[in-house]
């Protein structure tokens, strides 16, 4: 995950007042981000909450066969009452569906395009933002691939676009879907932890706003203040960064997803006198290790690689759901 820019954070991406139809903005490759609705077999809605069985009202199955015991419900009880029963939740994917994303996206990548394709999960889900309630994971990149921040972004989209044609010919998946799973593919095909998602997301018609990626430059508190923005503690902002392990800002191999960024936070290469050591991380990574709370977490997960993936696994999930508009009945 690594920028090409001095100005924008490569984790998280950016947001402003931009307000565009679907007919104004189309997207910059070939690859339209229709809002997909798969069938119900696939359908995942907020994934980490279920409610319980309604108390009262028809007994009813929800799933594939639950529209089939609507239609065979006596006609005494009114349709309104039915759908309000039924209750939207998250349920996970079925093993066959989620395995066929998966294996496409295996045929498609390789540890060289990890770092890229990890990159595009924190492109597209990081321009969410708590107070105006816009951004998060939508498959909104696929029109903002000519923003100076995401450059470079344009490969990792056709690397993706390949896999997701078999996909789509088989059973149609969300732009949202297909990167949040490929990143965590990407992860634990470099030897990171194993990380499933819910699936079904909706796509945008258009692009996100802009100007809300944190910038290379900020330092520590300010950097903690945009993750709060986007609803993760200092905790989340340390972990997610570790991303960087993966890719050529020299935290390592880069093709290896480790623990190797938080060791090298704490030598400090980069306050060497010349050499390529000073070109190791960004800005923005060299203030972690300034600031107290962070240093704390930056410890952590030097001596604790296990934590780290634990941490990081529960992030990510966390990213992939900002802002995302499930399927709902």
């Amino acid at each position: 995950m690594s920028s090409t820019l001095t100005n924008h954070h490569p984790l998280l991406c950016s947001i402003s007042t931009a307000s565009a139809s679907a007919q104004q903005h189309k997207p910059l490759t070939n690859f339209p981000a229709k809002s997909q609705r798969p069938t119900f077999s696939t359908v995942n809605f907020h994934p980490n909450h279920p409610p319980p069985p309604p108390s009262s009202g028809p007994n009813l199955v929800v799933g594939r066969r639950g529209l089939v015991s609507i239609a065979t419900l006596p006609c005494l009880v009114p349709l309104t009452q039915i759908m309000g029963c039924l209750q939207v939740y998250a349920a996970q994917p079925s093993p066959k569906e989620y395995l066929l994303i998966k294996e496409e996206v295996r045929k498609v990548l390789s540890k060289g395009k990890a770092a890229g394709v990890l990159r595009l999960v924190f492109h597209d889900a990081g321009t969410f933002d708590m107070d105006d309630k816009t951004g998060g994971m939508n498959g909104s990149i696929v029109y903002e691939l000519e923003r100076p921040e995401n450059s470079g972004l344009k490969k990792s989209i056709k690397v993706l676009q390949k896999a997701k044609i078999q996909i789509d010919a088989i059973q149609p998946v969300s732009w949202g879907d297909m990167i949040a799973v490929a990143g965590a593919e990407a992860i634990e095909l470099c030897g990171g932890p194993s990380i499933q998602v819910s699936l079904g997301r909706l796509d945008s018609q258009g692009p996100d706003p802009e100007g809300k990626l944190p910038e290379e430059s900020l330092n520590a508190s300010s950097l903690k203040k945009c993750f709060q923005r986007k609803g993760f503690s200092t905790q989340e902002l340390v972990a997610l960064s570790g991303a960087h392990t993966l890719g050529s800002k020299g935290f390592g191999s880069p093709t290896s997803f480790d623990n190797a960024y938080y060791k090298i936070l704490l030598e400090k290469p980069w306050a060497n006198p010349g050499g390529m050591s000073s070109m190791i991380g960004l800005p923005s990574d060299h203030a972690l290790v300034e600031d107290d709370e962070c240093l704390r977490w930056i410890k952590k997960y030097a001596e604790n690689e296990n934590m780290f993936f634990e941490d990081f696994k529960n992030a990510y999930v966390k990213l992939v759901n900002s802002g995302v508009r499930w399927n709902s009945l």
